[in-house]
């Protein structure tokens, strides 16, 4: 990328080059003409390529793809101007000398396909000069061509090796270009290379820090560890009497869960038993509930025929009445008729003593219905009584029932439950054995312990000397690093 910007710099300076040379030369030889007083012909041959060549200048200062034709366009004017001035005025030693100066301008790109261009157009301007040189200004053609040629030689031999000499730049600037891409990313690498090394080094050396904080509080952490082995011992010793103590009184526990579950099974069968006896006694009462219902209904019909007998007893009352009246009736009649009705009367006062004998004894039957209706009332007053207090005791059973069944139940639950803490008692003694043993073993690893603790504290004193010492290797390439950044 730098080598392109140079290539178009370059050609930028030699447009530039070319130009001034050219003006200048065609400016300068235009204003000779005019103090000389050479005709106008002349003059404009060389000022009328000059003004275009410029605009062309700038031009392709703005249009980048001009550029390269530029060169061109100067060769081609310089032609065109050694035929202006020729065909103009005629052959001189200026139109000779210009014919050289194309040749010389076409050699300032240092680019061969200009330098050939060149090289045609001012050897056709020797051709014409030649060809049209009347005046016989050239004595010796021949010469003039043969320094031409030699010039031309001499010219292209230095553009060649002009050019191979740019090549050879344009290819140690590559390199050059590429060996510093290549050493900055070298030196990038190392600089990277660099930084991971000491951050890897710092975190190294962070971590051999915190190492040997964390070995020195293990030391301090196995010392009292140490320390306290023989007290835990000590303790474990009293935990082993503790349990043993537990044990046995989990065993005696355990005999009185036994004695408590036969009592709960004798509760149990005893709840059973009632149950049974409520239930039969229950079905009894209901039984004996049914017979006075029964009996209840006997008593309904039996004061229903009473009240029939009443309105029977009711009916001969008015029966007697009658039989009263007719009787008076019979008697008044017999009364009336004198001798005559003397057996009429007779018999009238015989009906009269039977309807009184009937009054009174309708009398004697209505006080027996009445307190035949009154001890019916009394009776069934009772019977009434006696089937609520039944149906009481009948609710009453049925509690007693429902209560000896959840007696049972509970019995039953609380059998369970008492069945399954005597088996969680088991599984603890059992524990409690297992507990013993182990702890037993514990003691013996703990003495164990104490001395294995004791060759550990001795290993990580020399373990904490070599991270000391790696430490201080880790501090020492930190900074050997650290002056090679420098």
């Amino acid at each position: 990328m730098n080598v392109e910007l140079l290539k178009k710099n370059d050609l930028m300076k030699k447009n530039t080059i070319l130009m001034i040379v050219y003006g200048l030369a065609a400016t300068l030889g235009g204003l000779a003409q005019f103090i000389i007083g050479r005709p106008i012909g002349i003059a404009l041959s060389l000022f009328i390529p000059v003004f275009i060549t410029l605009a062309t200048y700038f031009l392709q200062r703005k249009i980048e793809t001009i550029r390269p034709i530029f060169p061109y366009v100067v060769l081609i004017f310089g032609v065109i101007t050694v035929f202006g001035i020729i065909f103009s005025y005629k052959v001189t030693l200026a139109t000779i000398v210009l014919s050289f100066f194309v040749l010389f301008l076409s050699s300032i790109h240092n680019k061969i396909s200009v330098f050939i261009f060149g090289f045609i157009g001012s050897f056709f301007c020797l051709i014409l000069n030649v060809t049209l040189d009347s005046t016989g200004f050239m004595l010796e053609p021949a010469n003039v061509f043969v320094v031409h040629i030699l010039m031309s030689v001499g010219i292209l031999l230095q553009v060649r090796q002009n050019k191979r000499l740019l090549n050879n730049i344009e290819s140690l600037i590559v390199e050059t270009s590429e060996m510093a891409l290549k050493e900055q990313n070298l030196h990038r690498h190392l600089e990277i290379a660099v930084e991971n090394i000491n951050t890897k080094l710092q975190t190294i050396t962070t971590s051999m820090t915190k190492a040997s904080t964390a070995q020195n509080e293990m030391l301090a952490s196995i010392q009292e560890v140490s320390a306290g082995s023989s007290s835990q011992s000590n303790y474990v010793g009293k935990i082993v009497q503790s349990i043993e103590a537990t044990s046995s009184e989990i065993t005696s526990m355990l005999s009185q869960l036994n004695q408590i579950v036969k009592s709960v099974d004798n509760a149990s069968q005893s709840a059973t038993i009632g149950n049974d006896v409520i239930h039969q006694l229950k079905i009894e009462i209901d039984s004996f509930k049914s017979f006075f219902y029964q009996l209840n209904e006997t008593f309904l019909h039996l004061s229903k025929k009473i009240d029939e007998t009443n309105q029977f007893t009711s009916d001969i009352q008015k029966i007697t009445t009658q039989t009263n009246l007719l009787a008076l009736n019979a008697s008044i009649e017999a009364a009336r008729a004198g001798d005559h009705g003397k057996g009429f009367a007779v018999v009238a006062d015989e009906i009269r003593k039977l309807a009184s004998i009937t009054d009174q004894t309708l009398v004697k039957i209505d006080e027996n219905l009445d307190q035949v209706n009154s001890y019916n009332k009394d009776t069934l007053q009772n019977l009434t009584n006696g089937l609520e207090r039944i149906s009481s005791q009948i609710e009453t059973a049925e509690q007693s029932n429902e209560t000896f069944t959840q007696l049972f139940h509970a019995m039953a639950q609380l059998q369970k439950e008492i069945t399954d803490f005597t088996y969680a008692v088991n599984i603890i003694e059992n524990n409690s054995k297992e507990i013993q043993d182990s702890t037993n073993e514990f003691a013996a690893i703990i003495e164990q312990s104490s001395s294995a603790i004791d060759q550990l504290n001795g290993i990580l004193n020399e373990v904490n000397k070599e991270h000391q010492q790696i430490t201080k290797f880790v501090e020492e390439t930190y900074k050997e690093t650290t002056n090679i950044r420098k």
